[in-house]
């Protein structure tokens, strides 16, 4: 069996993490946000640690590039790629209907962007690290013009990214208002197909560099916005400019800017790959050999289940940080246990199995 590639695994057990605590705040706490500057004065901790989570879905995304870059590498077929996406793309319709809590049948979320990228990966490994860099710039601000057209919220709901009777249907929401739709989330994907490959050659400086002005567009173009330019604030493509603080709708100031902390994310740790290789990462690097069962789970159980409860947002932030960390040891040791299982009947099993891919 190949030599598992050991960064990939560590930053996919992160991404849990934050995943975890982010969404754990956001179902329990029975604090009703009114705005981040209303909120962050009373409960400045709560609030760092849903920041935090900002870049779960994020690197998400990145790892999905870079292990189709890696799939590349080993010369997997076609067909490979084709089975893998649409089970993942599978997990994420399973979401929907297991959690009607919070999405409907047609909901277009995170998985779903990940297996299409899947799919479709293949194409994008023929092309070189120029035309991809563009290609994703090009990614992140198509949904400016999507949103501009389809006149976009700035503050939709969860109603608003299930629903499929608008004009376009599904297509909506798959392309441009849905939780996580392909633009500009495939810009992630794309970004760390360059990733990967710039890892492997060891120009961690390149992808450092590419990190920092990333960062710097987005906080640039936000500027731009704070300072009240007109072409910013009350032009007709203003969404370039405004830094909303949330994906929901994804404009190009934040997604930049959590585009390129992110890369800062993928940079470190592949960097310093042999310092996660100690004993004590251990139950993160098996937590993140189980992203996608865990991502199920502790959806279901602690949206829908507790909601069906009666325990959906009725913790104090004190009550929240303890489940939350009860919860998260609790993951990292049963992936402890599962790894010597060869991680049997979890999902990541079922799709070694039936997409014929090693992992």
């Amino acid at each position: 069996m190949k030599e598992r590639i050991q960064y990939m695994d560590t930053l996919r057990g992160l991404a849990v993490l934050l995943m975890v605590q982010q969404h754990l705040q956001s179902w329990l706490w029975e604090v009703k946000w009114i705005s981040y500057s209303f909120t962050w004065p009373k409960y400045p901790i709560m609030l760092s640690l849903h920041f935090t989570g900002w870049f779960a879905a994020p690197l998400f995304l990145i790892l999905a590039g870079a292990g189709a870059a890696i799939m590349h590498e080993s010369g997997t077929p076609y067909s490979v790629y084709i089975k893998r996406g649409l089970l993942i793309v599978t997990c994420g319709y399973l979401l929907n209907f297991i959690t009607p809590n919070w999405f409907d049948p047609g909901s277009w979320y995170v998985l779903h962007t990940i297996g299409f990228s899947i799919i479709i990966a293949p194409f994008l490994n023929r092309m070189g690290n120029r035309h991809l860099f563009v290609l994703t710039i090009l990614i992140i601000i198509i949904p400016v013009f999507l949103q501009t057209y389809l006149k976009t919220s700035l503050m939709p709901g969860n109603d608003d990214m299930n629903n499929i009777y608008l004009s376009g249907g599904i297509f909506r929401l798959i392309f441009a208002e849905g939780h996580f739709p392909i633009f500009p989330w495939l810009g992630f994907f794309v970004i760390g197909i360059i990733s990967r490959r710039l890892v492997k050659l060891h120009r961690y400086n390149i992808l450092l560099f590419i990190s920092i002005i990333l960062t710097g567009t987005g906080i640039f173009l936000g500027s731009l916005y704070n300072h009240g330019y007109f072409f910013a604030t009350g032009g007709k493509l203003f969404r370039l400019f405004v830094p909303l603080q949330y994906f929901y709708p994804p404009l190009p100031a934040f997604i930049f800017f959590i585009m390129g902390i992110s890369l800062l994310f993928f940079y470190l740790v592949s960097k310093n790959y042999k310092l996660f290789q100690m004993n004590f990462f251990a139950p993160l690097n098996a937590l993140g050999r189980t992203s996608l069962t865990w991502f199920m789970i502790h959806v279901f159980i602690y949206n829908q289940v507790f909601w069906i409860l009666g325990f959906y947002k009725i913790f104090s932030a004190n009550e929240v940080i303890f489940i939350t960390l009860f919860s998260i040891t609790a993951m990292l040791y049963l992936s402890l246990k599962w790894e010597k299982h060869d991680f049997l009947y979890s999902l990541e099993w079922f799709i070694r199995k039936f997409a014929s891919i090693k992992t």
